[in-house]
């Protein structure tokens, strides 16, 4: 149980709810507009975009294990080393990240093929953000941009392409394109968040790594109303897509989760903990995600 306690925490396990609600809302567009469930193409991508996920969150507690040494932080007081604790279990963990990077490589072949090459160019975008978000000189989420980027990766791309894996490739149209900004905004936005929050609550862990995230730009009440903020935008944009006859009545369903959702906020508000109040916004987007889920499945039995 112990083993599995700490592969739950390098991978961020509870992360993946980042990857549903994206790639629900994608479906619920799909059969919306088009009709169109591809079964398989569906399941594929759905995997692709977990491990893309994982591996990211494995290079990023690569990364930050490598820093620890390099700055000779505490082994006894610091995070990091309850996740890797010694060079024998980062090379393990840097074979785990080849490993999986070379899966994902092969089942994102497998759906260009299926699919088209529109797909390619959207992975490999996928592919590079997620890299330069935590590889390379300068990582993206080592800037202020990191949470933004997240959003628009996670949120909007997965959407766009959960769409067009489902659809032929004669219905594509940059009006499809247009359309998903405000179809994925609440998923953009919740992601945004989960990003946010890392960073509020592990603000002075980010100054020990010389990470300057939003956080440092905004300031903690400066970011906090940001990610106020970016609720009622996701939850704004969810009624303009319905109102716009984008996406179904049935999604009107996810308004239901606003008071837990200003509850969270205000709790949150009040203490940014990764212990305590973390899994606030954990639990934001699980609920946001499960109404969108009840959606789609009121849609497909009901056509509402």
């Amino acid at each position: 149980m112990k083993k599995w306690q700490q592969i739950a925490k390098i991978t961020r396990l509870h992360s993946l709810i980042a990857s549903v609600l994206p790639f629900c809302l994608g479906i619920l567009f799909a059969l919306f507009r088009y009709q169109k469930l591809n079964v398989l193409n569906s399941v594929i991508f759905f995997l692709i975009t977990c491990l893309m996920q994982i591996i990211v969150n494995l290079f990023d507690t690569y990364k930050d294990y490598k820093k620890a040494v390099k700055y000779h932080l505490n082994q006894k007081a610091d995070g990091i080393f309850t996740k890797v604790q010694d060079e024998t279990e980062a090379r393990h963990l840097k074979w785990a990240i080849y490993g999986l990077t070379a899966l994902g490589a092969l089942l994102a072949l497998w759906l260009v093929l299926r699919t088209s090459p529109v797909i390619l160019l959207l992975g490999l975008t996928g592919a590079a953000v997620g890299y330069l978000y935590s590889g390379g000189p300068h990582p993206i989420q080592n800037g202020p941009l990191g949470d933004v980027a997240s959003g628009i990766i996670m949120g909007y791309i997965i959407s766009l392409a959960a769409v067009l894996i489902n659809i032929s490739a004669g219905q594509y149209s940059w009006s499809i394109a247009g359309e998903m900004i405000l179809v994925a905004g609440i998923a953009v936005c919740a992601i945004a968040n989960i990003s946010l929050a890392n960073n509020l609550c592990d603000y002075d862990e980010d100054v020990k790594f010389h990470r300057f995230t939003s956080v440092n730009y905004l300031g903690k009440e400066g970011t906090l109303r940001f990610y106020a903020l970016n609720y009622l935008i996701g939850y704004l944009c969810v009624v303009a897509a319905i109102c716009l006859n984008w996406l179904p009545f049935s999604t009107i369903l996810v308004v239901v989760t606003i008071p837990l959702v200003i509850k969270n906020t205000r709790r949150f508000w009040a203490v940014q903990s990764k212990e305590k109040t973390f899994v606030l916004t954990i639990r934001n987007d699980i609920a946001i995600t499960l109404a969108v889920v009840v959606a789609t499945i009121i849609f497909i039995l009901f056509q509402v």
